[in-house]
């Protein structure tokens, strides 16, 4: 399983405008074959301050979504979101039963 923590930074005007565009997005990921989770999170304290939380049944899946239109618009529309690059990193995990 791939798991990725997705930061980004938005400008602060453009906040309520992001949030409109980024329900496509997660909506269309989480439908998609191969995708276990797919969550936007914001940070208690910094407003304008985001982390998309998915994971990926593995490297393959990844790659399809990254060739998705939908995901394809979303870089597009970060440009005019973003208030800092991307922060995005990849992590390889097991899950550990408990119990």
């Amino acid at each position: 399983m791939l798991i990725i923590h997705a930061n980004m930074l938005i400008k602060p005007e453009k906040v309520d405008e992001f949030l409109k565009e980024i329900d496509t997005l997660v909506t269309a990921s989480q439908a998609e074959e191969g995708n276990i989770s797919y969550v936007l999170k914001r940070d208690v304290k910094q407003d304008n301050l985001f982390t998309m939380v998915e994971e990926w049944k593995d490297a393959e899946a990844m790659k399809l979504h990254n060739a998705t239109p939908h995901f394809q618009k979303f870089v597009q529309d970060m440009q005019q979101f973003a208030a800092a690059p991307l922060d995005a990193k990849v992590f390889e995990a097991t899950e550990i039963q408990r119990g």
